[in-house]
């Protein structure tokens, strides 16, 4: 967001398209909104994107042929998600004027922000963070069966205590 403000800022342009970031971090017209940035925990981020598995729910239908229409791109959808990382502006501001944030490609884990190994962080975040389009296709389906962010959370560790390293390991 910070980014992008300063690039209207500088340039004087009335908008700027986020499309891929709004992929990767769906809050980020909240913080545009706000003017502040916005840091989810790993519980607050599966709330908000079982929030949007209720949503197509409530427009494709929840039954099969719903579940069937959203699938076209519901796991995909997670191939963006998997990227997020949040990079404060205090820590990457002078480095985004160098090369756009939402181009970096970052590891699992960030030293930076106080993350000292892929092991150190919880099983969910580590799911959350996987790249394996299995892992993907997984959670698309613990999130859209869930009834509940706390009933999604037990069905993403469940995932992760059983699945987790060997989705990390191909």
């Amino acid at each position: 967001q910070y980014e992008a403000e300063r690039r209207m800022r500088e340039s004087g342009c009335l908008a700027v398209l986020v499309g891929r970031g709004a992929l990767i971090k769906p809050w980020i017209f909240q913080e545009f909104r706000e003017g502040r940035e916005i840091l989810m925990s790993t519980a607050e981020r599966v709330s908000a994107y079982r929030h949007f598995y209720s949503l197509m729910k409530g427009h494709f239908g929840d039954d099969a042929l719903g579940r069937r229409k959203a699938w076209y791109f519901a796991p995909w959808h997670h191939s963006f998600l998997h990227r997020y990382r949040h990079y404060p502006q205090a820590l990457y501001e002078g480095q985004s004027q160098q090369h756009p944030m939402i181009m970096t490609r970052a590891d699992t884990f960030n030293p930076q922000l106080g993350e000292e190994s892929r092991e150190a962080l919880c099983p969910v975040e580590r799911l959350l963070r996987n790249e394996n389009e299995a892992a993907h296709e997984a959670i698309a389906g613990a999130l859209w069966e869930s009834s509940s962010d706390e009933d999604a959370m037990q069905r993403l560790r469940a995932l992760a205590a059983e699945h987790l390293v060997g989705w990390e390991e191909e």
